[in-house]
C-alpha cells in the first residue's frame, strides 16, 4: 500500500489523521531551524510570536521534560519581525549568519513572522519535521521512514502573513515541490493535487535561485540587504539535519 502524500498551500491546524507533517518556510525560518540542529544548537525553543518570545526569556524556566541545558545561562533570542532582527533579540532570522554563529551547546527562543506559527498549527499531526531545500533528501527519508505504509505524509507551506488569511509563498511550494520529488523516489506513493501541484511548480525551474530571486519573499529580504540569504536557502540537498518537535525542537506554549 502506498503512501499519501499532499502539500498545503498555507498552515492549518493538524490532526492525528496526519502520520508526519513537514513545514516548509524555505525564506528563512526553516532553513535557520535546519542550520541551527545542523550546528548543535539546542535545545530550541518555538515562540509563537515576538513578544511571546521575549516573554518566555525574561523570566526563563526550561519547560517540564526539556533536555538539560548544559551551562547555566540564559537562551539565545533568535528571529525576526519585518524580516529584521527585533529589538533585544542575539541574531536575526538569517541562516547565512547562523551558519558562522558560536551557537553550539545554546538553547535558543525562535520566533517568526510565518515559520513559527505555522509549526505550532501542525503541532496535531502524529510526527513534526522542519523541511527545507538544503535538507530535502534529508526529510524527506526521515518522513517516508516515519510514516509507514497507507500513511498520510503532508508538506505545510508556511506562506507570507497579510490580509485576513495571508498569501501562499511560492518559494516554500517550489521547496516543497522539490521534497515530493525526493520522495517519490523512496516508493509507492499516492499524489493529491496539492503535491502534483508543487511537483509542477518544482520541475518548472531547475535553478531554485532564479525563481527565489522572483518571488515576493526573495525579494524583500534581498530588499533588506540580506541576498546571502536567499542564496544560502536556495542551496539543495547539502544537510543531514532534519529538526524534529519533541526532540531538537519543543513548542512553548504561553502559561494562561
Amino acid at each position: 500500500m502506498s503512501r499519501r502524500l499532499d502539500v498545503a498551500l498555507r498552515p492549518h491546524p493538524l490532526d492525528a489523521a496526519t502520520a508526519v507533517a513537514i513545514v516548509v518556510d524555505v525564506i528563512r525560518a526553516s532553513t535557520s531551524l535546519v542550520t541551527l540542529v545542523e550546528r548543535g544548537a539546542g535545545p530550541i525553543y518555538i515562540a509563537q510570536s515576538v513578544e511571546a518570545g521575549r516573554r518566555a526569556a525574561a523570566g526563563w524556566r526550561a519547560p517540564a521534560g526539556a533536555p538539560a541545558a548544559g551551562p547555566d545561562r540564559r537562551p539565545l533570542l533568535i528571529g525576526e519581525e519585518y524580516g529584521l532582527p527585533p529589538e533585544g533579540f542575539d541574531y536575526g532570522n538569517s541562516p547565512a549568519i547562523l551558519a558562522g554563529a558560536p551557537v553550539a551547546g545554546r538553547e535558543v527562543i525562535f520566533a517568526t513572522t510565518n515559520g513559527a506559527p505555522a509549526l505550532h498549527a501542525a503541532a496535531g499531526a502524529g510526527i513534526v519535521l522542519v523541511g527545507c531545500l538544503r535538507n530535502a533528501a534529508a526529510v524527506a527519508a526521515a518522513a517516508w521512514a516515519a510514516a509507514g505504509e497507507g500513511a498520510t505524509i503532508i508538506i505545510v507551506c508556511a506562506g507570507r502573513s497579510g490580509g485576513s488569511t495571508g498569501w501562499f509563498g511560492l518559494d516554500d511550494l517550489y521547496a516543497a515541490g522539490v521534497i515530493v520529488e525526493r520522495i517519490k523516489r523512496l516508493g509507492s506513493v499516492s499524489l493529491l493535487d496539492g503535491a502534483e501541484a508543487a511537483a509542477l511548480v518544482a520541475s518548472a525551474e531547475p535553478v531554485p535561485l532564479q525563481l527565489f530571486c522572483r518571488t515576493a519573499a526573495g525579494r524583500h529580504v534581498t530588499g533588506l540587504g540580506l541576498e546571502a540569504d536567499v542564496v544560502y536557502s536556495a542551496d539543495v540537498d547539502r544537510s543531514r539535519a532534519v529538526p524534529k518537535v519533541g526532540e531538537e525542537l519543543f513548542l512553548l506554549r504561553e502559561r494562561a
